[in-house]
């Protein structure tokens, strides 16, 4: 309840509703490929095209609604892609296609395009932001996404360290603190890797 109050006083509450009902439209936007006659995971609606539209619209006319609106969308996008890298198997639906071509790209290409579809996604979320507690804000949103999701995708670690490590990896770049912190788990990583390493060869 406390982070809520503390996010109403530093998020103007029309700016969190924009940015949630974005998510929810972003959050399914990727399978509208069916709705549009297209083939399932179609790089037209499984990439982050749509955002470079919203980008020319948001140059036209720098609202803050708007800004709220692409944080929720582009969030969105990078968490659906996070639950199609991680599928049972890498083959029919699983694939990217390419539309027009009826041509389905290999398993290996499918990984690494949606892998830098997630990057891009959470890197254009980020970049929108104005503070760390917008910052923390879409890491609790796409939380609260892994977790309710958890059952339905029957999966939750790997897509949540994955969410986890870009987000805070990415936000890096913009944020000091988060830099800082970031740099120091880094530091403390590798001495708890180099102890536990010399203790085994013992």
């Amino acid at each position: 309840m406390d982070y809520l109050l503390n996010l109403i006083d530093h998020m103007s509450a029309p700016g969190i509703i924009v940015s949630i009902t974005a998510f929810l439209v972003g959050i399914k936007f990727p399978d509208w490929d069916f709705k549009m006659g297209l083939k399932h995971r179609s790089l037209l609606t499984h990439s982050p095209l749509v955002l470079l539209i919203f980008f020319k619209l948001y140059e036209r006319d720098k609202s803050s609604s708007f800004r709220y609106f692409i944080m929720g969308f582009a969030l969105a996008l990078a968490l659906h892609f996070i639950f199609d890298i991680f599928p049972k198997g890498w083959s029919g639906g699983a694939l990217l296609k390419v539309p027009g071509l009826n041509l389905s790209l290999k398993p290996m290409i499918s990984k690494s395009l949606l892998f830098l579809f997630i990057v891009y996604s959470l890197f254009e979320g980020i970049r929108y932001t104005r503070s760390l507690t917008e910052f923390f804000y879409l890491f609790f949103v796409g939380s609260i996404c892994l977790l309710q999701n958890m059952k339905k995708e029957e999966k939750f670690f790997r897509p949540f360290f994955t969410f986890g490590i870009l987000l805070f990896l990415l936000g890096s770049l913009k944020y000091k603190e988060i830099y800082k912190t970031v740099e120091k788990t880094s530091i403390n990583v590798i001495k708890i890797s180099k102890k536990y390493y010399y203790e085994i060869k013992k």
